[in-house]
């Protein structure tokens, strides 16, 4: 399988938190058809962003997807850790209340904070209907994908979802010394997203 990605931490678990598989699987054919599909479709007839009753707003679907199926990449700023630690200490500076920061593997992060698409409103649960996984797509001689890095997180259904369903993700953030709440309402939630 290729690696999981994980979404990125406060800056005291972030190297912890790094994808421990910095190599995922090659490129394949049939990944990168599915991912160009994927992208040949507006996301704003796929998914969307309303009130959550796990906490704020949650990313919902408005098609069905079946398990193992493609959701929505997540978009936003490729950035490095160095970068990645200064844009946290940023954000808690001028009162931004959430950072989006997903790990792409051991060097990058992908910053949907302020430059992202609905994927950044995915909520945790401890029992996810989807998870995310780095997946590398063949590079086109031209176009839209021309020059851009060739690895992207992609959030896949990890069971059929239905439709009007919310998408949730585990976190997966790292052990730090407080405790972060979960609101996730699971049958087995950990209390924990950490």
């Amino acid at each position: 399988d290729n690696a999981e990605a994980t979404r990125a931490v406060p800056r005291s678990a972030a190297a912890a938190d790094a994808n421990p598989n910095p190599n995922p699987n090659p490129t394949t054919k049939a990944t990168s058809t599915a991912y160009r599909i994927l992208k040949s479709v507006p996301f704003q007839e796929r998914i969307e962003a309303k009130r959550s009753q796990i906490h704020g707003w949650g990313l919902f679907t408005k098609t069905a997807i079946r398990k193992d199926g493609m959701i929505v990449e997540y978009i936003g700023h490729l950035i490095g850790n160095t970068v990645g630690d200064a844009r946290e200490t940023f954000y808690e500076e001028v009162g931004i209340g959430s950072c989006y920061m997903f790990r792409l593997n051991r060097t990058s992060i992908v910053d949907a904070t302020r430059a992202g698409n609905l994927a950044r409103f995915m909520n945790h649960c401890c029992q996810p209907n989807a998870y995310a996984k780095v997946i590398q797509v063949q590079p086109r001689a031209a176009g839209a994908d021309a020059g851009l890095p060739s690895e992207r997180i992609v959030i896949f259904a990890k069971r059929d979802i239905a439709l009007g369903e919310e998408i949730t993700y585990d976190y997966k953030f790292a052990s730090e010394d407080g405790k972060l709440c979960c609101n996730c309402g699971a049958p087995n939630c950990r209390g924990a997203m950490n």
